[in-house]
């Protein structure tokens, strides 16, 4: 994998660098061409420590967050979730680029739970044409954590989403070419 760390507020250390370096090499057996790009953003929140790790196979996005009192646990906390989430979706990954099959054992974790995913609910409802500003302040009115409009500019399909942080964000969605 070509790994790119980022920091935000902290300063990776030589030793970190090497440690989260060897264990996310570990996954490569998942991931054959050796080229995968793998970014791990690394933040310093006060008191806590916030790790990001996204992985892109061909279009396919694999991402954890985790936020801990030190560095070191949140690899040993976000690998095994990152693991999991591979080996969960592997059929998935397998449909557009062939991985290998599965492991005789895994890197971070002692076993994989397959559950099939399920749609539980449909809800259908209207779609209105507004700017993304009105999206937001209809967001606040009802009081979800996101909301579907019809971007009266550009006449897109967007959504308008509380971020963790109490802002507000904007999803445009697109079609690679």
């Amino acid at each position: 994998m070509k790994l790119e760390i980022i920091a935000k507020n902290y300063r990776v250390s030589d030793r970190l660098e090497q440690i989260l370096e060897a264990k996310i090499r570990k996954l490569d057996k998942y991931f054959p061409d050796g080229n995968t790009p793998c970014k791990v953003v690394m933040s310093d929140l006060g008191r806590q420590c916030k790790m990001e790790i996204s992985i892109n196979y061909h279009g396919v996005h694999i991402r954890t967050e985790v936020v801990g009192d030190t560095m070191y646990y949140n690899i040993d906390d976000a690998l095994p979730k990152l693991e999991r989430q591979i080996v969960k979706h592997r059929d998935k990954l397998n449909r557009f680029h062939k991985l290998p099959e599965k492991p005789s054992e895994y890197a971070f974790v002692s076993e994989v739970e397959e559950t099939p995913l399920e749609i539980a609910k449909v809800k259908r409802f209207e779609v209105e044409r507004l700017s993304p500003v009105e999206a937001a302040e209809n967001l606040e009115l009802v009081g979800h954590d996101f909301y579907l409009f019809i971007n009266e500019e550009t006449g897109n399909f967007e959504a308008v989403y509380r971020r963790k942080d109490g802002s507000i964000g904007l999803l445009q969605p697109y079609e690679e070419d």
